[in-house]
């Protein structure tokens, strides 16, 4: 089976990419990523919409309300091995995805050294400037009202309600934000979805610079695979080849 890992910091075009590559070979997409487990905070998390999917299927590693927390990264690793290995028939598959303690944790795990074919193309982050003015277009379109699911603020305001998960709300990047911005300029959760335009753009820049802080840390920690040089060019069979997923950093 070949594996193509697509990994990098958050608002790097990950998920594009993923998409791109499922729709070229027809493979699924599995997403490395813990909060987008539970469906709650879809648009918060980064979940794609359907349509943005292009049809293509994308695999979460778990399904549940935020009440029980994110789930843990051992467990999250073992449902990752249970899902290839329900497809190892299969020619191959796409994990993709920015979670740090998963991605470390398959880089210290013997079973990813065992016989897979590789393609790794990790996508860097970006000079401030460039990553922030794509963030702000991302947090602009969380903050949209669509028909397909709540908003991120709307997802915060209904969630808010439950004492029990305020404080996991208050451990993931853009809710974090937005409730410490309530806290600063003393307004209710709820009235997060009535903000004046100016305090919304100034909201919106919050989150951003939030999040090039995390894409900071996801940098940093991240382990170092060897990439194909030709893998920035696109997708190609005749770019795979064995790659021995251990970080570089403990070699």
């Amino acid at each position: 089976m070949l594996i193509y890992l697509i990994y990098g910091p958050t608002c790097s075009g990950k998920t594009d990419l993923g998409v791109q590559i499922a729709r070229e070979t027809g493979w699924p997409v599995i997403a490395l990523d813990r909060v987008q487990c539970c469906p709650q905070v879809a648009t918060g998390s980064g979940r794609p919409l359907e349509a943005e999917l292009q049809s293509t299927q994308r695999i979460y590693l778990d399904s549940r309300p935020l009440a029980e927390g994110v789930i843990e990264t051992e467990a999250a690793h073992l449902q990752l091995i249970s899902e290839v290995e329900d497809r190892k028939s299969s020619p191959g598959l796409i994990l993709e995805g920015g979670s740090i303690s998963l991605l470390n944790c398959m880089a210290n795990s013997s079973y990813w050294n065992a016989g897979f074919r590789w393609q790794v193309s990790r996508l860097r982050l970006t000079t401030p400037d460039v990553f922030l003015s794509r963030a702000r277009r991302r947090v602009a379109e969380m903050f949209a009202i669509r028909d397909e699911r709540p908003s991120l603020l709307e997802e915060l305001a209904d969630l808010w309600n439950q004492n029990a998960v305020r404080p996991i709300l208050e451990d993931i990047a853009g809710y974090r934000c937005a409730i410490r911005f309530a806290k600063e300029h003393n307004v209710a959760i709820s009235e997060l979805l009535h903000l004046d335009p100016l305090r919304q753009q100034a909201l919106i820049a919050a989150i951003a610079d939030e999040y090039l802080e995390y894409a900071r840390w996801q940098e940093r920690d991240f382990p170092d695979w060897r990439e194909d040089d030709r893998s920035s060019g696109g997708f190609t069979l005749a770019a795979c080849g064995e790659v021995n997923l251990v970080n570089q950093r403990d070699v």
